[in-house]
């Protein structure tokens, strides 16, 4: 029995290193944080938001993996799911205008939201959350963290054991957008769109916006009527549509993913907890730990290799997600056209097509 035990044991320490688990950064977490939530607001109170698909956090070296407790399919298929429920975060919040999860940084968005994932586990959820709006101003830049409890396992349909980081992130950005005058948001508003505007045909929009040291102010409007700005409105409305059905691919998604993702989040959550405890009855001498029996030691186990499933539940998902991204059919100027591959590849094609049209109405050079 005795031998038992030191092998289950020696298989846990290969599999959860201790390090994977242990809080290295003195960072606080975000505590119990109530979503704060707004009533009909005006229209010029509201700002469109766009959220990238999160930086992974996978580091190049792949030797560090096991030892920071990273699966990197796992955190592949989290930096399009989490996005998402950020996403569903800031809309329950009422205080936005739309919200959409897209591929990559874009000139769409009045306020854009990127972050990096630094950890993730069935446990802990540490974000990194950089927030400016489109006249360059920062908003956010932090570290947010959170720990899950055990009355958070297993999740309930439409939970998140880690609600109270994105409540935070949400009222944290809601603050900076309620300190704005008016006319800030007026003019975050019209950089966004002549920014816009400047990536469609950066010498029709030279000497209207102004630009120093990443912050951009707006020199000059355009004339009331201007068939310019009308054609702007036009491709820019064509690739709303495009950009709103990338966003309904990635809630999709998050849908298809959640029960097997869930479900580890739980084992990996109680894989960590025991491991903790472990480590600690290990650093006291101390044999009486309350799941020190080799039962309790085998269930866990047992759970490992049921989270192993989970994992590799998770990779056949996603993998099905990025080989089965339905085909794009858009119609503009009178013709159709039909997108193909990943998302991210449909919306570079989309993207160079409506340039290639906005050139060929104005005659003006695509830029490349």
């Amino acid at each position: 029995m005795k031998l038992a035990m030191r092998f289950v044991g020696l298989l846990l320490a290969l599999y959860f290193p201790a390090s994977a688990y242990a809080q290295q950064d003195p960072v606080q977490q975000v505590g119990q944080v109530a979503l704060q939530q707004r009533g009909q607001l005006a229209e010029s109170a509201l700002l469109d938001v766009g959220i990238a698909i999160f930086d992974d956090g996978v580091p190049s070296d792949v030797s560090t993996h096991r030892e920071l407790g990273i699966y990197p399919k796992v955190r592949e298929v989290e930096s399009r799911y989490l996005p998402v429920t950020l996403r569903q975060t800031l809309v329950a919040s009422n205080a936005w205008g739309v919200v959409r999860v897209l591929p990559e940084a874009s000139s769409l968005s009045e306020v854009w939201i990127e972050v990096r994932i630094l950890e993730s586990s069935g446990l802990r959820l540490r974000l990194f959350v950089t927030a400016r709006d489109a006249t360059g101003r920062a908003w956010l830049e932090r570290d947010y963290l959170d720990e899950s409890a055990e009355t958070d396992y297993p999740i309930a349909p439409g939970s998140e054991p880690f609600a109270n980081l994105y409540h935070s992130i949400a009222n944290d950005l809601l603050a900076i957008r309620e300190s704005l005058a008016e006319n800030q948001l007026r003019d975050i508003r019209r950089v966004a769109f002549l920014r816009y505007a400047a990536s469609l045909s950066p010498e029709a929009f030279a000497g209207y916006l102004a630009e120093e040291a990443g912050q951009y102010s707006v020199q000059r409007l355009p004339a009331e009527g201007d068939d310019m700005i009308a054609r702007v409105e036009r491709i820019r409305n064509q690739e709303y549509l495009f950009v709103d059905n990338v966003d309904e691919q990635y809630i999709s998604f998050k849908g298809e993913m959640a029960p097997a993702y869930d479900l580890w989040r739980q084992y990996d959550r109680e894989q960590a907890i025991y491991r903790l405890e472990y480590q600690q009855r290990v650093a006291n001498r101390d044999k009486q730990g309350r799941r020190g029996s080799f039962s309790a030691m085998q269930q866990t186990y047992n759970h490992y290799k049921v989270s192993k499933i989970q994992q590799q539940d998770i990779r056949d998902l996603a993998l099905g997600f990025d080989n089965e991204t339905a085909p794009t059919v858009l119609e503009t100027s009178g013709k159709v056209f039909r997108l193909t591959g990943t998302l991210d590849s449909q919306y570079h094609e989309w993207q160079g097509i409506l340039r290639q049209i906005f050139a060929l109405e104005t005659g003006l050079p695509v830029e490349e």
